[in-house]
């Protein structure tokens, strides 16, 4: 399995990061744990052997998908050759996008279709007919840029929360971003999950969580260093997380090898 970054030449501030995933004959079957990154997604999978197994629920990732975020671990499998094109969005864009609570699409992939029909039709008309990437890009920065935007004062305020926690490193509380923002604590909870799709608290457990694996994952320090580091009471403290977020043990995880987590990791 080969995973391509590209970069977002035009700075899009919805866009994260653009990516292709090949999926070649010698590496079928393929399986590998998708991590909860901490944002959203819209991908074009030209293949019909891609999908999703999350909860025993197997997901037919097939044509335009919509992903909303996810706060557990779920398998990506695939069982022939193919590719996928797509863009990791920055935590609020889609809400900015699509207009529309966000929390609805917790822990789902859904045909873009079903949610908003005139993008869905737009965006495969790009992918369909520019198969090379850095081509699609561009289709792809012009198309944002003209479509309206849903931009108010919760997304501006929510915006700095993200950027707030996202600079900590996960490491803050609710009452350190209600210093920076003009919201009471219900209005932050329920704007944040409505335009990010999951509550501050899950946001940033989940992004101190992801900070730990990735400083791992790139052999910056120790396990049990960085579980310090991160202001974990003690290792079944992190254990609780590492279930929570991985669907597995830390001690079964680390006893395998995996590249396909790794290579995002190191990202």
């Amino acid at each position: 399995m080969k995973l391509t970054y590209f970069e977002n030449e035009n700075t899009s501030p919805l866009v994260e990061e653009y990516y292709e995933l090949l999926c070649e004959e010698e590496c079928i079957p393929f399986e590998s744990t998708i991590l909860p990154l901490g944002h959203t997604n819209i991908n074009f999978n030209f293949s019909s052997g891609y999908k999703a197994l999350l909860k025993n629920k197997e997901i037919s990732l097939e044509g335009v998908i919509v992903s909303g975020q996810f706060y557990q671990s779920y398998q990506f499998l695939s069982n022939q050759q193919g590719s996928s094109f797509g863009m990791s969005l920055h935590p609020t864009a889609l809400y900015k996008i699509l207009n529309t609570d966000i929390s609805k699409l917790e822990n789902k992939h859904l045909p873009l279709e079903k949610v908003h029909k005139d993008y869905s039709l737009q965006l495969y008309e790009i992918f369909d007919t520019y198969s090379n990437p850095k081509k699609a890009i561009k289709q792809i920065e012009a198309f944002l840029r003209e479509i309206p935007l849903n931009i108010n004062q919760n997304t501006i305020l929510i915006d700095i929360a993200i950027d707030l926690i996202r600079t900590k490193e996960g490491l803050l509380n609710i009452e350190d971003i209600l210093k920076e923002v003009n919201l009471s604590q219900k209005t932050l909870e329920t704007q944040f999950k409505r335009i990010v799709g999951v509550t501050p608290g899950k946001y940033i457990r989940l992004n101190r969580f992801l900070n730990l694996m990735k400083k791992y994952g790139n052999q910056e320090i120790e396990i049990k260093d960085l579980i310090y580091m991160y202001n974990y009471y003690d290792s079944s403290h992190f254990n609780k997380d590492f279930k929570l977020f991985m669907n597995d043990t830390p001690t079964s995880y680390f006893s395998e090898d995996h590249p396909f987590i790794e290579q995002i990791l190191k990202k």
